[in-house]
């Protein structure tokens, strides 16, 4: 009987303690929804905007708090993927994501933290980036570094044409190609 008892004790005691730390789970959770100008706290954010039955862009993050008096969405972990009429995709990913809103429209997305932009066969790295919507172009004021298939290059401020994926590199611009990476006759690629 005295062991039935003690077994029966600390199991109330495991699951008590248990049911405790989910309390105190629930409430940390909740107070960061109550954060000082935070409208909303949302956990695995996730936007998508169609046009014509198509995507034109996709944002996915960890974690998002929307300051709706600044139309701002503060993301962490954020993932931006721009989809283009011919079916290609270019990727943005960063540490975070500032989404400056026009109405429910994005106008601006400033990245920041191992940026990391991907177009076509090339991985564009930086520290900084933005993201312009109504002159769709990336841009990155710091260093610069781009690598792929035969080719890397290296810059302090490039701009993205999205649509187009042209990219320009300004200012202390170097290159090393190695040709080798390449069928006879073949484009050194386009980004």
């Amino acid at each position: 009987m005295v062991s039935v008892a003690v077994l029966l004790g600390a199991v109330a005691l495991l699951v008590g303690r248990s049911l405790w730390r989910q309390h105190q789970q629930d409430i940390a959770r909740k107070t960061l929804e109550f954060l000082p100008g935070v409208s909303q706290h949302i956990r695995d954010f996730h936007r998508v905007k169609m046009r014509d039955g198509k995507k034109v862009w996709e944002i996915s993050a960890q974690d998002a708090q929307y300051f709706q008096e600044d139309n701002l969405v503060v993301v962490r972990n954020a993932t931006m993927e721009l989809y283009l009429r011919d079916g290609r995709v270019v990727g943005l990913k960063g540490d975070e994501a500032r989404i400056i809103l026009d109405a429910k429209e994005i106008d601006r997305v400033e990245l920041s933290g191992a940026i990391q932009v991907t177009a076509s066969e090339y991985v564009i790295r930086t520290e900084r980036a933005t993201y312009e919507q109504g002159r769709n172009l990336i841009s990155a004021p710091g260093v610069v570094e781009i690598s792929g298939r035969g080719l890397q290059l290296r810059g302090d401020r490039m701009e993205v044409q999205v649509a187009t994926e042209r990219v320009s590199l300004f200012d202390n611009v170097s290159m090393q190609v190695q040709p080798q990476a390449f069928k006879q006759g073949e484009r050194y690629g386009s980004l």
